[in-house]
């Protein structure tokens, strides 16, 4: 099995495209850890212009938000292009069978690609460990934030890939299986974000009575209910959820602003509820959030062994036995 292992990082790690892509990665990141840290600069000057006292106030958390978001970005563009493939293009070869004749069970094989494609995919996010120590150097992120959001990234590295490979599994061509692949990113990403909005325009109005000196008002909400689930898996979301609160003043937080804005999801209908470390915040989503990709990381998983098993049971037609 390292063997195996070793063998498709070699794969996976030759050529120049390889030390290409991984340049333009981190020069990219770089590039977006200087936009950020130039917005927050900008906004701390407006802020100056009004008698404000903004000297010493960290930058840190605008940088490491807007950096930690966009390397989610580049994740869900590179990631599942390492293991969409894998397993088709293997079997269109012939090549996979020549592994499961030898003494390797179908989970080894499995795991082999997993874990190759992981080790990959982990060097692209320590990749991003210098733009990480420059945000950590503006002051304002803390070591068990960054700590939080790094293990959140590696695990979703490892939702997507597992998805790769059972999609390589399941599909006979490599371009069908790569598209279906991004098909489950975009439904993870965008299309949680587009069922949770449509979900909330038909939930059911509550109208609650306000008095007041001038004879009362009749306010309105929308009750969401356990809706929030559609939320939940959101990448984006957990990534958000799950990062420590930073308090960082006049400099915007990503992290921070998409965190309360989901926890509002949660809010019980006309309850008032601050946020911040003086008031109680509704309950976090990352919890179901990691449990839901989880369950589809470990489904895709046995998915894919229950390919890779022979004798197949069932092939689709013209698809190689192995």
């Amino acid at each position: 099995m390292k063997a195996l292992i070793l063998s498709e990082i070699k794969q996976r790690i030759r050529g120049k495209r390889w030390w290409i892509l991984l340049s333009l990665w981190v020069v990219v990141l770089a590039g977006v850890t200087f936009l950020a840290r130039m917005a927050a600069q900008a906004e701390l000057r407006s802020f100056g212009r009004f008698g404000e006292d903004v000297a010493g106030i960290p930058i840190g958390p605008t940088m490491f938000g807007s950096l930690m978001l966009f390397t989610l970005s580049l994740i869900c563009l590179v990631v599942p292009s390492l293991s969409s493939t894998s397993v088709n293009s293997e079997r269109d070869r012939g090549t996979l069978a020549v592994l499961q004749a030898t003494m390797l069970r179908p989970h080894e094989i499995f795991l082999a690609k997993f874990a190759s494609a992981m080790l990959v995919a982990l060097a692209f996010l320590v990749a991003s460990i210098p733009m990480t120590l420059w945000t950590m150097l503006e002051r304002g992120v803390g070591f068990g934030r960054v700590v939080m959001v790094y293990v959140v990234l590696a695990l979703v590295c490892a939702v997507l890939l597992s998805v790769g490979l059972a999609t390589s599994a399941w599909l006979r061509r490599p371009a069908l299986s790569a598209v279906m692949s991004y098909a489950v990113v975009f439904l993870l990403t965008i299309g949680t974000l587009i069922l949770f909005g449509v979900s909330v325009i038909t939930a059911p109005v509550e109208r609650t009575r306000v008095d007041d000196e001038f004879g009362g008002y009749v306010t309105e909400e929308r009750v969401i209910g356990a809706r929030w689930v559609i939320l939940a898996p959101n990448p984006f979301v957990v990534l958000a959820d799950a990062a420590p609160r930073s308090n960082s003043r006049f400099v915007p937080d990503p992290l921070e602003a998409i965190r309360d804005s989901v926890r509002q999801s949660r809010r019980p209908a006309g309850a008032q509820v601050p946020f911040g470390p003086s008031g109680r915040e509704p309950p976090a989503l990352w919890p179901a959030g990691i449990s839901i990709e989880v369950a589809l990381a470990l489904a895709a998983g046995y998915f894919t062994v229950g390919r890779l098993r022979i004798p197949a049971r069932k092939l689709a037609p013209g698809q190689r036995v192995a």
